[in-house]
């Protein structure tokens, strides 16, 4: 048995500098940046479904079915990391006045609406449950960050360990996702616990309390994540291990009873899934959500998805592959740390002190990754990214921290300076890749120019005033393009959402048909109408594409508001009083001559010029 590492003033002061840059990174994180972090609108609607007394979502499984609501996309998640955030919300009696929603018209314009999440930006006064679920997550990262610490504690150094966990925590994806409304972070923080626990029962032994210890949580971060269970695999490995050691069954008896712990503590979720879906863990329902993979993997998908998982551990800062970093960024991520590797072996061969700590660690780590890869083979699309190997994050930060350090014994300050780095990006990347990507909603209460073409119409029962607009032709990914900019204002305060449509009709043997069309939430789903504010003007900027070069057409551009789920158009009034046939406000007539020239005559602007 080994004694407990012991601390000095200048360790704990070192942790606590750490700790507190890395909150103040993320409180910027979590309060400055858009709605746009993956799924956060799926794991929000399951926290405000139990914030609104409904209880457990339950996903309905019907054969056929292909369309889920909100809640029952993430509804196949163990329940405490959201039941918390709801109960919290209870407590400090939180009530949105601003409730985040999915974008229906997720990417289904040619240029906008790329975040999942309306409205793009919000404050925490407007949705104090949803940045309550964020805050939350940080402080679950910045747990994770001492429970991995203090893992590290055990077997290495302080300023090793710590430098571990600053590639840890300032890494620029991690940051994201802790600050991200999910479960991802509260089960990194409970598995890193579990392991730093498993890291003393390999110095001091599996004992009858570390085993009720770690049996608690591992429950713990079951119910937060069924990763966590997986948790159970080293702790069998160390309980054999130690078994053959001391050639005794005592430690294979303790692991059994932190297995059972574990069993009593899960077994109503696990019941209940039974109960609900034929299978007591429901992996199953990935499938039925996200549909079922056609075809069998190839080595290229294999390929395609290493490469998106390492680029996505690093930064991936919205689904899929739209807000990557650029090439050279991962390039010089993975130099490093192929040095860094190099530095592990050399520091493996010669200390064999650290053997333990690694092999928990990248065991670990294997894990976690063999159980992501098996779940993503059998759906189409590449599910989660590098955010799901977090739980596992310490055995990418220690081998950083101590294969640089041994590679670079004779020059301490250089590991330290790829963190101070890694940081320094870190700081920056919302900065550099969010914030262009997702502008802010241009609000102002005075115009300094007016419109070139004023209208003055109202919609609805005073809901709205469209001051008027500006045109444009233009060009929207390749193609030619009609830019509309609008002036609305806002008479009324509403919670709901209205869609803006904008269409090009012709007349077609006696009926009026579209030509072509966009609909979506004002600013490309940037700024719904629920999140718009009395006696405020947004300008806000849409672009019909036009017909290809060549076709012949005569018609009309109309536009207006509608409510998506009944299709009802809001009424649309002139200024004295009169409403638009079909409540559609003509804006443009739209013409092709013989030679294909295209011509665009607008009403009277301003100046009474056409």
């Amino acid at each position: 048995m080994r004694d407990a590492p012991r601390f000095t003033w200048a360790e704990g002061g070192a942790l606590a500098w750490l700790l507190g840059g890395f909150l103040i990174l993320g409180v910027y994180y979590a309060l400055d940046n858009p709605l746009c972090k993956p799924d956060e609108a799926f794991h929000y609607a399951y926290a405000f479904y139990l914030r609104s007394d409904h209880g457990l979502p339950v996903i309905q499984v019907i054969p056929g079915r292909s369309q889920f609501t909100p809640v029952e996309m993430e509804a196949h998640q163990p329940p405490l990391y959201y039941a918390g955030v709801a109960g919290l919300a209870a407590l400090l009696n939180l009530r949105e006045r601003i409730v985040p929603s999915v974008n229906p018209y997720l990417l289904g314009t040619l240029e906008g609406n790329r975040c999942l999440t309306v409205p793009l930006y919000s404050t925490f006064s407007e949705s104090p449950i949803f940045f309550t679920g964020r805050l939350v997550s940080l402080v679950c990262g910045a747990m994770a960050l001492l429970f991995a610490y203090l893992l590290c504690r055990e077997f290495l150094p302080w300023p090793v360990a710590l430098l571990s966990v600053a590639f840890m925590g300032f890494n620029p994806q991690y940051l994201f996702i802790a600050t991200s409304f999910s479960n991802d972070m509260p089960v990194t923080a409970l598995v890193h616990l579990g392991l730093w626990q498993l890291g003393r029962a390999i110095r001091a032994g599996l004992h009858r309390k570390r085993a009720l210890i770690l049996g608690g949580i591992i429950a713990g971060a079951t119910l937060t994540k069924l990763t966590g269970l997986g948790l159970l695999i080293p702790l069998g490995g160390i309980a054999l291990w130690q078994a053959w050691r001391t050639r005794g069954g005592r430690p294979l008896l303790n692991a059994g009873l932190a297995a059972l712990v574990v069993a009593v503590g899960g077994s109503w979720w696990f019941w209940r899934n039974w109960r609900l879906y034929g299978s007591p863990f429901a992996t199953h329902l990935l499938t039925v959500l996200l549909g079922r993979r056609s075809s069998p993997w190839t080595l290229e998908d294999l390929r395609d998805f290493l490469a998106y998982v390492w680029k996505s551990y690093w930064l991936a800062f919205s689904p899929g592959g739209l807000l990557f970093a650029e090439p050279p960024v991962y390039g010089g991520i993975s130099l490093i740390c192929l040095l860094a590797l190099f530095g592990l072996i050399r520091a493996l061969r010669w200390n064999k002190s650290i053997h333990p700590l690694f092999a928990l660690i990248w065991g670990w780590f294997l894990i976690v990754f063999l159980s992501f890869l098996y779940l993503t083979q059998s759906t189409p699309l590449f599910i989660g990214g590098g955010r799901l190997l977090f739980p596992a994050a310490i055995a990418l930060g220690a081998t950083l921290a101590v294969g640089l350090t041994q590679l670079f014994h004779r020059f301490p300050f250089v590991p330290a300076g790829f963190a101070i780095l890694l940081a320094i990006y870190a700081a920056a990347a919302p900065i550099r890749y969010i914030h262009p990507a997702y502008p802010r909603p241009h609000r102002v209460q005075t115009l300094e120019h007016p419109p070139r073409y004023p209208l003055g119409i109202s919609f609805g029962d005073g809901y709205f005033e469209l001051i008027g607009y500006d045109l444009q032709l233009t060009q929207v990914a390749g193609r030619s393009a009609l830019a509309i900019t609008y002036y609305w204002r806002t008479l009324r305060e509403i919670s709901h959402n209205f869609s803006v449509f904008i269409h090009l009709q012709i007349q077609r043997e006696g009926q009026i048909a579209l030509l072509t069309q966009v609909d979506t939430y004002p600013g490309y789903g940037s700024y719904p109408t629920s999140a718009w504010r009395r006696d405020w003007i947004f300008i806000d900027r849409l672009a019909l594409p036009l017909p290809p070069p060549g076709s012949v057409f005569s018609g009309t551009i109309v536009t207006g508001l509608y409510d998506l789920p009944t299709m009802e158009r809001l009424p649309a009034y002139d200024r004295e009083g009169r409403r638009f046939p079909n409540d559609a406000v003509p804006l443009a007539e739209l013409w092709t001559d013989s030679t294909g020239a295209l011509h665009l005559l607008a009403p009277v602007d301003a100046e009474g010029q056409r």
